[in-house]
C-alpha cells in the first residue's frame, strides 16, 4: 500500500487513503473510533495511521495529527466463539465506555445506554480484571473439575464461593480509582452473567491461549496486590490452576511448544521452571511471595485435584 497508496488492500491503506482524500478536498476531519477488543485501542489505532501516513505525506500525517481523533473505547459483552456464521450468541448486558473526543460532534449513544468518559483506561482493567481475570480462573479450575461450561461451572457452590472471594477481596482492591462504578454490585451482576445457561460459554474456549491472556488478566493484579503489600492467594491459586492445566494434552496456546519443553523432565522443579519463563512472567516468577503460593496451589491441585484444593 506504500507503493501503491491510491489502490489500497489493507485497512491502513484504506484509512489513509481516504482520510488524504478529505484532507485534498478540504474537506472536515473525522473521528477514527475503534471497537477493537484491544486495550489502548484507538492510540493504537492513531499511532499506526501516523506512522503509516508519515511514510507518504508529512503535510497529510501533521493534519491527522492536529484535526482528527482516535478516542480508545472498551466494550464488555460476552460473546461466545459460534461454530455457526450466520449466527452470533450474546448475552443481553452490555457496557460500552467511549473517550468524549470527536472531531466533529457525535450521535448521543448515551441514550442506547453508551458511557461517554474522560479516560477509557479505568475501565479497561474493570473488564481485564473483574470479568477477563474471573473468567480464566473459571476456566482453568472448572475444565480440571469436568465442568464444560462457565454456568455450570459457577454451580458448583465451592467454585462460585472462591470466585466471589477472588474478586471482592483481591480484586476489587485494585479497582479502587474508578468511584463511578459500585464495584459490589458489578461483583453480583457479574456473577449472574456468568450463571446465564442460555450462553453455553465453553471452558475450553476461554481456556485456550493462556501464555497470552494471563499477564493482563491476572499477573498486573498480583502485580498490583504486592506492591501494595497484600496477599494474593486466590490469584496465585488462578495462575496455579493454568499451570495444571498445561500438563493436559490438548493444550491450544501460541507457544505450546516451549511451555511443553519447560514441563519436560523430572516433576520436581517444573512449577518453577514455568515461573522463570519471562515471556509469560516477566520477572515476576522469581519473587517468592507470588512463587511460592503459586507452587504450593499448584501441588496440591496435582496431588488432590480440584474440589479438595478449594476447599483449602
Amino acid at each position: 500500500d506504500l507503493t501503491r497508496p491510491e489502490a489500497p488492500r489493507s485497512t491502513l491503506g484504506f484509512l489513509v487513503h481516504g482520510l488524504a482524500l478529505r484532507h485534498a478536498r478540504g474537506l472536515a476531519p473525522v473521528t477514527l473510533l475503534s471497537c477493537d477488543n484491544l486495550a489502548s485501542n484507538g492510540r493504537t489505532l492513531r499511532g499506526l495511521v501516523l506512522a503509516f501516513a508519515a511514510e507518504l505525506d508529512a503535510t497529510l500525517a501533521e493534519w491527522i495529527a492536529r484535526e482528527c481523533t482516535f478516542p480508545n473505547s472498551m466494550v464488555d459483552r460476552i460473546v461466545p466463539k459460534n461454530d455457526d456464521l450466520a449466527v452470533v450468541t450474546a448475552e443481553p448486558f452490555f457496557d460500552w465506555a467511549v473517550e468524549d473526543r470527536f472531531a466533529a460532534g457525535r450521535p448521543d449513544w448515551s441514550v442506547h445506554g453508551a458511557r461517554f468518559v474522560a479516560h477509557a483506561e479505568p475501565y479497561e482493567l474493570l473488564k481485564l480484571r473483574m470479568v477477563n481475570g474471573s473468567h480464566s480462573a473459571i476456566a482453568y479450575l472448572g475444565l480440571a473439575a469436568g465442568f464444560a461450561t462457565v454456568d455450570r461451572a459457577v454451580a458448583d457452590p465451592a467454585l462460585r464461593r472462591y470466585v466471589e472471594a477472588l474478586l471482592r477481596d483481591e480484586v476489587e482492591p485494585t479497582l479502587a480509582q474508578l468511584r463511578e462504578v459500585d464495584l459490589p454490585a458489578y461483583r453480583a451482576r457479574l456473577l449472574q452473567r456468568f450463571a446465564n445457561p442460555a450462553l453455553a460459554h465453553q471452558t475450553r474456549q476461554i481456556a485456550m491461549d493462556g501464555s497470552q491472556k494471563l499477564p493482563q488478566r491476572l499477573l498486573n493484579t498480583v502485580r498490583d496486590r504486592l506492591a501494595a503489600g497484600q496477599p494474593i492467594e486466590r490469584l496465585a491459586l488462578a495462575v496455579a490452576a493454568w499451570i495444571h492445566h498445561l500438563d493436559g494434552c490438548d493444550v491450544s496456546d501460541p507457544l505450546a511448544n516451549a511451555l511443553a519443553a519447560l514441563r519436560s523432565g523430572e516433576e520436581h522443579g517444573r512449577t518453577a521452571r514455568l515461573l522463570r519463563y519471562t515471556p509469560v512472567f516477566g520477572a515476576l516468577g522469581a519473587d517468592p511471595r507470588f512463587a511460592d503460593p503459586v507452587t504450593r496451589w499448584a501441588t496440591l491441585l496435582r496431588e488432590r485435584g480440584v474440589a479438595a484444593t478449594l476447599v483449602a
